[in-house]
């Protein structure tokens, strides 16, 4: 079904109907009946457009008859005054002329009058052409600028900036904020240069250059053993649809040991991440067995019945990752293919928000497991389009048994709060 058209404005096409029926001297009402409007639309319409032609300096009636000369004070003129523009503005004996044609009528118009190119009085048009263009200027300057009082825009700017100034996103300070624009306008007003943060503060505002592809050394990636490869993962999650964790490494500099092992749960976007020595099979067992005792075993398998990782050299011992402390199995580990990161793509694009705070190339020795957890919950917490204005944390509350939580130590810090730059871990950083 064709959606009705909006009779709230004029077209263009009915300006020129109006004029033309205005040329074959129509009353208001025949035009309004005519267009389908109101007769009181047509008559606002003529008195907004119309334009007046003048024809000589002065219009007062007493254009013929007057003598008067020097009436703006100025002796050395020697001009009538009724040749002159500005006499009417001194004269006291001013009354503006029409023609006789004109006088009481409501709309003093010359459209369709035969005595137009011979009458020496002010003519008065409406011109469909000249109202239409006013008509688009007006539209437009209307939805120019914001619909704010300068203290609305000054308690904005004192919301908005600082949060911005802290890495987060303008879709999360909307969403956590009671702001009188919406996500769009406030983009808008920030490209604008109206509030305090500019554009390049905002973190994907500035393109970035193409990266540079690094040859991969197939030698160092692990031969997979059957039942453990990609294809087996796929064929496990089209028969079960449950939530499968992703795991990885997050490197430092390249003169530190030390690493992030990350674990990913994709349906909630939770993140957790644990600091490693160095990049080795035997860390990465460990921090498993330290998991495994902190959740207690029974809700280790059930947070961790699978996880899908890649080829790393520190995830060889596959026998060691899947058995629980108990000498039991805890887990089972699938393989993503070489070359293929898109595979566990939720965790690799996750590992954005940890380089908001340790940018790459950062060594990860000045930091303890308390300032990654701290970096974690700050990540967590931070409210995601994809889940709908709601944060990781929010979600997996929902999902996730509240002993995951607390035996953790995962906390969820206030939307205002969150921090995502260096400044985060600066502390840590400048004391050592």
């Amino acid at each position: 079904m064709q959606k009705p058209v909006s009779k709230k404005h004029l077209t263009e096409d009915d300006r020129i109907r109006i004029e033309a029926l205005l040329n074959e001297q129509k009353s208001l009402r025949y035009i309004a009946a005519r267009l389908d409007k109101s007769p009181s639309t047509i008559s606002r319409e003529i008195k907004t457009h119309v334009t007046e032609n003048k024809t000589r300096p002065c219009d007062c009636i007493y254009f013929y008859d007057c003598k008067a000369r020097n009436v703006c004070g100025s002796k050395s003129c020697k001009k009538e005054c009724r040749s002159c523009s500005k006499a009417r503005k001194y004269c006291t004996d001013y009354s503006k002329a029409y023609c006789e044609r004109l006088i009481g009528r409501k709309l003093k118009l010359c459209n369709g009058c035969p005595r137009t190119y011979n009458c020496h009085y002010g003519k008065f048009f409406y011109k469909a052409s000249k109202a239409d263009i006013e008509y688009r200027n007006t539209l437009v300057e209307s939805r120019n600028g914001y619909d704010l009082t300068a203290e609305e825009l000054i308690n904005l700017d004192e919301t908005v900036s600082p949060l911005i100034m802290n890495g987060q996103s303008v879709y999360h300070i909307v969403q956590t904020n009671d702001l009188p624009v919406s996500e769009s306008t406030l983009r808008r007003m920030i490209k604008s240069c109206e509030l305090e943060a500019r554009d390049i503060d905002l973190r994907n505002a500035v393109k970035r250059r193409q990266r540079k592809k690094r040859p991969k050394d197939y030698k160092t990636m692990l031969v997979v053993k059957d039942g453990h490869k990609y294809d087996n993962y796929l064929e496990l999650v089209k028969d079960n649809p449950i939530e499968i964790p992703q795991m990885d490494c997050v490197e430092g500099s390249k003169d530190s040991d030390a690493v992030l092992l990350t674990l990913f749960f994709p349906v909630s976007r939770v993140q957790l991440a644990f600091i490693l020595e160095s990049q080795t099979s035997e860390n990465v067992v460990a921090c498993l067995d330290m998991i495994e005792e902190a959740l207690g075993t029974e809700l280790f398998k059930e947070m961790f019945p699978y996880i899908l990782t890649d080829n790393g050299h520190e995830f060889a011992d596959i026998d060691g990752m899947q058995r629980s402390i108990n000498g039991d199995e805890r887990t089972f580990i699938y393989f993503c293919e070489p070359n293929h990161p898109e595979q566990k793509g939720g965790c690799e694009k996750n590992h954005e928000f940890i380089r908001y705070v340790i940018p790459k190339g950062t060594s990860l020795e000045p930091f303890s497991q308390v300032d990654i957890s701290r970096m974690m919950d700050h990540i967590n917490s931070y409210t995601r389009k994809e889940l709908h204005g709601k944060s990781p944390y929010a979600v997996a509350r929902a999902m996730y048994p509240e002993d995951f939580f607390t035996l953790l130590g995962l906390e969820d810090i206030s939307p205002k709060d969150i921090v995502l730059s260096p400044k985060l871990l600066k502390k840590t950083i400048s004391s050592d």
